[in-house]
């Protein structure tokens, strides 16, 4: 099985505001970043026949623009060429090395531009709007009122544990094309480029760089931590499992399952909802032992031969008879620029738990991406008892397991990420999960308020 799945774990920082003395530019950047992707990221290979044209368009397109963009501007230009590949794998992260003068400069800048907090009234007049909390902060998102700052809305801290804090711009964007996109504010102070969505029915806010916001009710309303699970008894038969997110720690999520461990074990409808959850880590085999009944395949997939690659292969390699990963290393240090068989895991076998399921529903939405996604693959995989309802998956599957390479502007800090190999041979033929996601058994309609609700009436009708 694979041993982590990630989608953005690393904690990252950037600056997409403050110039900087810099002896790189943004078009080195873009020459980088095409050469790496040129060299490193499987889907290339496995598509150029079909792509090329269009690729080298896109190339001739965004050559003289990256020419003309500022440095601090640059990741965002990347991530635009980028989604050429529509794969939520494939993406650029800024990793700078501020000097303490430029933080210093915008620590000043936002605190020059703190908001009383008088003025903060959310007008819920877009689905961003309102009040949020990452677990330790609460964040107003209303529409700005400061032609200083040039985006159309940003989130206001209203209340933090460092109260010298509150009144200040946590994160500023705007919409375009469909998108919310703009700057996030470290608690260092280092600004760098986000995007951010919200998703399950507008609860969950995803930040670009692997953080989650929930949303609060009004200014009063008590924070919580918006990634733990929560287990919820909703009659004598049903369990409501939420998990908003797998980046979260392994022991934290098992806690949660332990102090619950009667509940979901007599229960006899499971319902386990991932909505909004944008994927992590592997932390959930244990989970699947509770309606474990098979195991489950393991489709393998391909690699292209490259120096970047076969040093991360390299990392998980062992001498051990059935390690996944070293006749990967051994056919690419055979030959550099090819396309080789990716890693071929042994099949998922766990020790099932002695439980009351009958039946177990995962209900999803566009949010669940990476690991969210291969939890779903695997849960279907593993048990009969499990179906799927909600909306498609995002489709961010088909290729896995990031590296992180650097373009080489340290100051700067832009790094290129991209998946090491395809999930399975399937998506060679273009029969993968990236253009459509997974479809659920049983979609569910936007019409339908209550969606957990809507779950429960289907399930003691047909069971």
């Amino acid at each position: 099985m694979k041993p982590f799945f990630l989608l953005f774990t690393l904690a990252i920082l950037g600056n997409t505001l403050i110039a900087q003395a810099n002896t790189c530019t943004c078009a080195e950047n873009f020459d980088r970043l095409t050469e790496k992707l040129e060299a490193n990221y499987i889907a290339y290979h496995l598509t150029k026949a079909e792509i090329t044209t269009a690729y080298e368009a896109r190339k001739k397109q965004y050559k003289p623009l990256s020419t003309q963009t500022p440095l601090p501007d640059c990741a965002k230009l990347l991530q635009q060429f980028l989604a050429f590949f529509k794969d939520g794998h494939l993406f650029v992260s800024e990793i700078p090395k501020l000097p303490e003068t430029a933080l210093a400069q915008t620590k000043a800048e936002i605190k020059a531009r703190k908001v009383a907090l008088s003025q903060v009234s959310p007008g819920n007049k877009v689905n961003i709007e309102g009040y949020w909390t990452d677990g330790t902060s609460k964040f107003a998102i209303l529409k700005n009122k400061n032609p200083q700052i040039r985006h159309s809305h940003v989130a206001v801290i209203i209340a933090a544990q460092d109260s010298t804090k509150v009144g200040e711009v946590k994160l500023a964007v705007s919409l375009a094309n469909g998108l919310w996109e703009g700057v996030y504010y470290t608690n260092a102070y280092a600004p760098r480029y986000v995007k951010i969505t919200p998703y399950k029915d507008n609860t969950i806010l995803s930040v670009w760089g692997g953080i989650t916001w929930g949303k609060l009710a009004d200014e009063r309303t008590v924070m919580y931590a918006p990634t733990l699970p929560s287990v919820k008894k909703m009659d004598e038969q049903t369990v409501l499992l939420t998990i908003p997110s797998f980046l979260i720690e392994k022991k934290d999520f098992d806690q949660v399952l332990m102090s619950h461990f009667k509940d979901l074990t007599e229960a006899e409808y499971l319902i386990i909802d991932i909505r909004g959850n944008s994927g992590g880590n592997g932390i959930y085999f244990d989970l699947l032992s509770l309606y474990y009944e098979k195991p489950a395949l393991s489709g393998r997939g391909f690699a292209i031969s490259s120096v970047d690659n076969l040093n991360y292969f390299k990392k998980f390699a062992s001498t051990r008879s059935n390690d996944p990963y070293r006749p990967v290393v051994e056919a690419m240090e055979a030959e550099q620029g090819k396309i080789v068989p990716g890693p071929m895991f042994s099949p998922l076998e766990l020790k099932p738990l002695a439980s009351k399921l009958k039946k177990v529903v995962i209900l999803t939405d566009r949010g669940n991406m990476s690991a969210a996604e291969t939890f779903v693959l695997y849960s279907k995989g593993i048990s009969s008892k499990v179906i799927t309802m909600g909306e498609n998956t995002g489709g961010v599957v088909d290729y896995n397991n990031i590296n992180m390479v650097s373009l080489g502007c340290e100051t700067q800090g832009i790094y290129f990420g991209y998946p090491t190999y395809s999930l399975n041979e399937t998506v060679h033929l273009g029969k993968g999960y990236n253009k459509t996601g997974i479809v659920p058994d049983v979609p569910i309609g936007k019409k339908a308020k209550d969606k957990v609700g809507f779950v429960i009436a289907h399930l003691k009708k047909l069971y």
